[in-house]
């Protein structure tokens, strides 16, 4: 079995269960993986301290006012990536940062209320970034499916196949 960071059967049983509801009670984890309710809030406890886990509620953000999503790529100078990372992490409509291989050198994706705010964005904040060569922007017009579970399920399965069906 793949070495997961560190992580046993339980962290990754834990993991998939908060993946697939974040709002599991620790109890119907502890009853469904056969241990005390105390181990899965140590272990949930632990899996936030140590960055391996963040549970947040995601917003869909057409439903909340958010009308233009915009994934834009970004050719930068790789003197000044650095600089230009400090300076991306610091707006509030950027929401994800990526560096990438292939046409662009970083992605990001800025979701905002308008047009008009994507408009300010572009010419005000991003113009501002260090060593921005080039951009280009797709607008995002639906989100047909959003992930968040980056454990594989093939793993999850593998692992409690491996503990013999039970963690």
């Amino acid at each position: 079995m793949r070495n997961h960071g560190g992580l046993d059967p339980l962290d990754l049983e834990i993991i998939g269960a908060l993946q697939d509801d974040g709002r599991v009670p620790y109890s119907a984890m502890a009853e469904r993986f056969g241990v005390v309710e105390g181990t899965i809030r140590k272990r949930v406890t632990r899996l936030l301290d140590e960055g391996y886990l963040r549970i947040v509620g995601v917003a869909n953000p057409f439903k909340v006012g958010m009308d233009v999503v915009a994934i834009i790529g970004l050719n930068v100078a790789r003197q000044r990536m650095d600089e230009a990372l400090i300076r991306l992490r610091a707006l509030d409509a950027v929401r994800y940062i990526a560096i990438t291989t292939g046409t662009f050198d970083a992605i990001i994706e800025v979701v905002l209320p308008t047009t008009q705010d994507l408009l300010r964005f572009l010419m005000q904040d991003l113009a501002r970034v260090p060593g921005l060569n080039r951009t280009e922007t797709s607008l995002v017009l639906e989100i047909p499916k959003q992930s968040y579970d980056w454990l594989p399920r093939r793993s999850r399965k593998a692992t409690r196949a491996a503990a013999g069906g039970r963690v």
